[in-house]
């Protein structure tokens, strides 16, 4: 039986790419999650200023119109500092990702079972 959706931990998912989007939500709800997702960093702030059961976000690094992943990561951290982060890209080396404090970077192609279990251990 599913999870009273007010008991479920809430992910955020930014990804602009609509299938990527969509198999990350189907991923994370059957793994016991409430799923909000994002196409740009502008609807994401306005997701995390509106909910604040957001307790992960899951970000792609390269979004449209020159908006930015880690630039988001760093206002997420600023201003909901309790927020898992984890950022992800197909073409940005690892060494070139700012990350904010306590976030974490996943190259595409990830595994989503990684990704779950990477928000576990983080603290």
């Amino acid at each position: 039986m599913p999870q009273d959706p007010e008991t479920r931990p809430t992910i955020l998912i930014v990804e602009d790419i609509v299938f990527i989007r969509m198999m990350a939500e189907d991923y994370f709800e059957g793994a016991g999650f409430r799923t909000l997702s994002a196409r740009s960093t502008a609807d994401a702030i306005a997701l995390l200023e509106t909910d604040p059961t957001i307790r992960y976000l899951f970000a792609d690094i390269h979004l449209p119109d020159g908006e930015d992943g880690q630039k988001l990561a760093e206002i997420a951290r600023k201003r909901w500092p309790p927020v898992k982060i984890i950022l992800t890209s197909a073409d940005m080396p690892a060494d070139q990702v700012r990350l904010p404090i306590r976030g974490l970077f996943v190259p595409k192609p990830y595994s989503l079972d990684q990704v779950r279990k990477t928000f576990e251990t983080m603290t």
